[in-house]
């Protein structure tokens, strides 16, 4: 289904309006259609000389008849996305490709992508980075920027994106909960963000205790989790904020303690800290791109564009002060 669509059908309440959708697309996602996208999209990134499948191996693929493979590759020929060259028993070769047309067929008019809001050096240059992998696009790129990776992951399992950006850690609870998501790749060199550390309105080295006042945001996976960790068997009130608010509600001494990444307002504010065991793992601290399984073939689409050494190359400049921070 394709994902401007599937969005509208989430939003309709009734199973007659539903069906009225069904019917007014039926059109568009007859057999034919369905066969010509996922053509269209699976030569998406080919090159010049390639070899082309054959319609064998496309209509096994597909699970599809050779005639509407067959009309398919005719009709994304006749737009001039692709010219082919026949070299007899060596099969079929691309002559030529129009990728931007290539994602038009594709009904992939553009690329949009979530994560968290780049208010930090790590995450402004990790948007960055991905910003300028996706430059080589032939279509429109642009971030959505959401605070909370089971947020995102909602939106992403919806299809409202193409790919979300998360923790390791935060991916790995994620997807139980939204089978279709999967991760496309690990930006080993990358950084999502600093570790977690334990804020203290008390100096001294003091943990949470009986009687104490925190703030997480449950849609924050990582900072969540800590948080109910550090406050296992333990009568500690937890103010469910989003996850700014809860660093507002700790500099106006409204709670106790609060569980956040090590970011640049903590020095400024000469908190103390503790370090939150386990909050500096790899698994909190490494990006990852996740996808959704149902989005056809956009997994190695991406792959294409999204390389992690450029990626993470930007990221440094950034933090760096050389390069300036360029979001879409």
């Amino acid at each position: 289904m394709d994902r401007n669509v599937k969005f509208i059908y989430d939003k309709v309440d009734s199973a007659e309006g539903r069906r009225q959708l069904f019917e007014g697309f039926s059109k568009k996602y007859k057999k034919s259609w369905l066969i010509n996208t996922q053509v269209a999209r699976d030569l998406i990134g080919c090159s010049t000389g390639g070899r082309l499948p054959t319609i064998q191996e496309f209509t096994q693929k597909y699970g599809s008849s050779r005639g509407i493979v067959q009309k398919a590759l005719e009709s994304v020929q006749k737009s001039g996305a692709i010219a082919l060259e026949k070299r007899g028993k060596m099969g079929t070769y691309i002559g030529s490709a129009d990728q931007k047309a290539l994602f038009r067929l594709g009904e992939l008019e553009y690329i949009t992508a979530t994560m968290p809001p780049a208010v930090t050096g790590d995450l402004a240059g990790l948007a960055t980075g991905i910003c300028d992998a996706m430059e080589e696009c032939p279509v429109p790129f642009n971030f959505a920027f959401i605070h909370g990776a089971d947020k995102r992951g909602a939106a992403l399992s919806r299809m409202i994106y193409d790919f979300a950006v998360t923790s390791h850690a935060a991916a790995r609870r994620i997807i139980p909960r939204y089978p279709d998501l999967e991760i496309l790749m690990s930006l080993d060199k990358c950084v999502y963000s600093p570790p977690f550390v334990l804020c203290c309105r008390r100096p001294g080295g003091q943990t949470i205790g009986d009687g104490d006042t925190v703030a997480a945001d449950s849609s924050s996976t990582d900072q969540y989790l800590l948080t109910k960790r550090l406050c296992r068997g333990k009568k500690v009130r937890i103010i469910e904020k989003p996850y700014i608010t809860c660093r507002a509600l700790f500099i106006s001494g409204e709670i106790d303690f609060l569980v956040y990444r090590n970011e640049s307002w903590i020095q400024e504010y000469h908190v103390a800290t503790i370090p939150v065991e386990n909050g500096g793992k790899a698994e909190y601290i490494v990006p990852v791109v996740l996808i959704n399984r149902q989005n056809y073939n956009i997994g190695n689409i991406l792959r294409t564009f999204l390389r992690p050494a450029l990626i993470a190359c930007s990221q440094t400049a950034v933090k760096e002060r050389r390069k300036e921070m360029q979001i879409y």
